[in-house]
């Protein structure tokens, strides 16, 4: 997905209309294939008996990220004169994020890894 969102961000612009498409419909079947395997990362790195709660939390925190990419990207896509820029800066800081989370992803551990680490 990052690698996607990085290349449509440098591409757009000069790319053609069917090549654009064919790279966002890639970005697009990323988020699909990328939250179950991230759904059960997080619910094997809590407790059991905090299997809800964790899965509420991160329903919750999707839903206020997802409103403030809206408000945010859309800020910047506002004017038509800084359309394209505004574009590219979006696509970028989705990306950062995506690398991001990808990279925090790496340190969940699972619930009985965690707990025996910290004993």
């Amino acid at each position: 997905m990052t690698a996607g969102l990085t290349v449509i961000a440098l591409v757009s612009g000069s790319a053609s209309v069917p090549v654009l498409s064919a790279l966002m419909m890639l970005v697009g079947l990323a988020g699909p294939l990328v939250m179950p395997p991230l759904m059960a990362v997080l619910l094997q790195a809590v407790p059991t008996a905090r299997a809800g709660v964790a899965s509420g939390v991160f329903n919750t925190s999707r839903q206020v990220g997802g409103a403030l990419a809206v408000a945010v990207f859309g800020a910047l896509l506002a004017s038509r004169a800084t359309f394209l820029p505004g574009l590219r800066a979006s696509l970028l800081i989705a990306a950062a994020v995506a690398l991001a989370t990808a990279a925090v992803s790496l340190l969940i551990r699972p619930a009985d890894e965690a707990s025996s680490a910290v004993n």
